[in-house]
């Protein structure tokens, strides 16, 4: 016959007898909080064998965490006085797929088994690549794009491409070994490149890069059409001219021609205000 305690055990201050002393000591004791308690036991295997240094874990019906333990050498494990109740469990381990939890019962000063089976992870020895992408000041870029080249020969491959989020970060999965190389670029900075690395098996290799402004990036451009007022028909070489305003003043900072359908176009144009004029002229 089995026995429990039912309130866990109470003691009283010290205190000393010097004669013929009448001493009082009253206890209330608190329930024992495993009285309405059980425990789960049950064995981690993959392939039939028993899995050491898994860890199991357990959630109640919300899959809120509720307890966890590793399992032994020959995979067997006990998680002890687990209020009554259902729950779920699952087990991991480094090397090994997470399985699907197994709802379990626990009743009332009984043990209750849950055998758990894990499988092999076939991904296990590709590799991760993360990083931050900054700029020459050390802001992280937003947006950015970042792509993970496989340094093949004769020419490289591409072998995965993302965005940096909010903080610059990015991050590549399943790489398989082999030297790579990190390339990022952003509008408005130079493209990065990284040297080449090797990735072993299982490998975490971090690899940041910091892009360089371009001065010209800030810029804009001014096109049109040259056409008669009259007949509507473009004007081919036509004189534009590209005119900036500052302090009342009109100053000539670039001038071309049109083309055959009497487009224009004026490149790398800094802030500021401008006119365009144009006119064609002919030998007589």
């Amino acid at each position: 016959m089995a026995f429990i305690d039912l309130y866990t055990v109470g003691y009283s201050p010290e205190f000393g007898i010097t004669g013929r002393e009448e001493k009082t000591e009253n206890l209330n004791l608190a329930q024992n909080p495993v009285v309405n308690s059980g425990n789960l036991t049950g064995t981690v295997t993959s392939g039939g064998s028993g899995v050491s240094g898994a860890t199991v874990k357990v959630y109640d019906i919300n899959d809120l965490p509720v307890e966890h333990t590793n399992t032994g050498g020959n995979g067997q494990y006990t998680i002890a006085n687990l209020p009554a109740g259902s729950y779920k469990v699952t087990a991991v381990k480094d090397g090994f797929l997470l399985p699907l939890p197994t709802p379990v019962v626990i009743q009332a000063n009984k043990s209750s088994t849950a055998n758990i089976d894990i499988t092999p992870d076939p991904e296990d020895s590709l590799s991760v690549v993360y990083g931050i992408i900054k700029s020459s000041s050390g802001a992280p870029l937003e947006h950015a794009n970042v792509s993970l080249y496989q340094d093949t020969q004769p020419e490289p491959t591409m072998f995965i491409s993302a965005s940096t989020n909010d903080k610059g970060q990015y991050i590549f999965g399943l790489i398989p070994p082999g030297d790579y190389y990190v390339s990022a670029s952003k509008l408005g900075y130079y493209t990065g490149t990284t040297a080449v690395f090797s990735i072993g098996a299982k490998s975490i290799v971090g690899s940041n890069l910091a892009l360089v402004e371009d001065s010209q990036a800030n810029t804009g451009t001014v096109s049109g059409f040259i056409r008669d007022a009259v007949t509507g028909l473009p004007i081919q070489d036509a004189g534009v001219a590209l005119y900036l305003l500052s302090g009342g003043s009109e100053t000539v900072v670039d001038t071309t021609r049109t083309n055959a359908n009497g487009m224009y176009l004026f490149a790398n144009v800094n802030p500021g205000t401008y006119l365009v004029k144009s006119t064609k002229q002919q030998t007589v």
